[in-house]
């Protein structure tokens, strides 16, 4: 049996990116004006999950804190599969793209955000499928003791610490876009999503970028620190997985990716149906939250589902890019429909809807 002391994080990935916000669906795009999106939905051959796969065929697939093979597992979809797979585990988007760099993982799954940087660093990787959750989960909690901060308009010349190239990014740029704050004005304090807590309580940062369960926990070993602001209005709580070009060209690994994206698709469905086993499973067990506040977290954050692409979600993953571009976090604009692959859109909505 695997350990399971890093899956804390499942209900903070399963939100890890941003929706965004009205303000920043109204500026203009920076999507380069000799390019259109694509309509690839219209003519592209769709995969279907193959009856058999090659035998010998090794699916290697890049995870989060084990959030992929916790969601299969707890929906018993981790059983009789007819490949092997492979798991890996990172923590954030940015490590997972340099192991596709280096050609070490076929899949897994990213925010938004690291999507985005993908893209502007020209690597060959596409989403094949995508899902969202009813709420997000990012909020601004202080350093204890911390007062003068008491919402995103206070950060200018303060710092805060987050993961950069990640959804907590997003959403400090989408919120301070929001409020009339300029990114340059704030200071980073670049720290892996796990140890927010402890830049915060050790005084290297004012403020930071949470999510729960960690947000649970971190409060309640520093009563003096304060939630002071949320991101849900503006957050987008989408999440990719993801493929590189190698493995859509690999008609076996093809083939596993599509076998394993539709035990991907039950699971949710599972888990939207058995929110009682992901609150204890996750937060009271793993992170010793009372079941109280279990329940709360799940409710307020809801259990994702699949969503089209590239959908609506093109143009709110532009408007995304086009803030990244602004704040020069990446160096030119681009054209996020080359992002999306959408051969495996049919087998995702039968999967969703069987």
């Amino acid at each position: 049996m695997r350990n399971r002391s890093t899956l804390g994080l499942l209900g903070a990935i399963l939100t890890a990116a941003s929706l965004l916000a009205t303000a920043c669906s109204d500026e203009a795009s920076t999507r380069p004006e000799d390019d259109t999106p694509s309509d690839a939905a219209t003519d592209v051959e769709q995969v279907a999950v193959p009856e058999s796969i090659p035998a010998g065929t090794t699916l290697r697939v890049g995870d989060q804190l084990e959030y992929l093979q916790t969601i299969l597992s707890l929906a018993g979809e981790d059983q009789d599969l007819g490949y092997e797979v492979e798991y890996s585990s990172f923590v954030g988007g940015p490590p997972m793209l340099q192991a596709f760099q280096g050609g070490a993982v076929d899949t897994g799954f990213v925010g938004s955000t690291p999507l985005i940087f993908a893209q502007a660093q020209g690597q060959d990787i596409v989403a094949v499928a995508g899902w969202a959750s009813e709420n997000g989960s990012y909020r601004l909690v202080t350093a204890p003791g911390e007062e003068e901060i008491q919402g995103w308009e206070d950060l200018a010349g303060r710092s805060v610490a987050y993961q950069r190239g990640t959804a907590a990014e997003a959403a400090l740029l989408q919120a301070l876009d929001a409020a009339g704050v300029d990114p340059a004005d704030v200071t980073t304090v670049d720290v892996p999503l796990t140890q927010v807590g402890s830049a915060l309580s050790g005084g290297s940062a004012d403020s930071a970028i949470s999510v729960e369960p960690l947000t649970s926990v971190y409060l309640a070993s520093n009563p003096t620190a304060q939630v002071v602001d949320s991101a849900d209005e503006i957050t987008d709580r989408s999440s990719f997985l993801i493929a590189s070009a190698a493995t859509l060209a690999d008609d076996a690994k093809t083939a596993a990716l599509a076998d394993y994206t539709a035990r991907l698709v039950r699971a949710f469905t599972y888990l939207r149906a058995n929110p009682d086993g992901v609150a204890q499973a996750v937060y009271v067990d793993q992170y010793g939250l009372t079941p109280e506040r279990a329940a709360e977290i799940v409710e307020a954050q809801g259990v994702g589902s699949f969503i089209e692409l590239p959908g609506d979600i093109e143009d709110q993953q532009q408007a995304l890019a086009d803030l990244f571009v602004a704040a020069g976090q990446v160096p030119e604009a681009v054209d996020v429909s080359a992002e999306f692959d959408v051969r495996f859109r049919d087998l995702v909505e039968e999967a969703q809807s069987g």
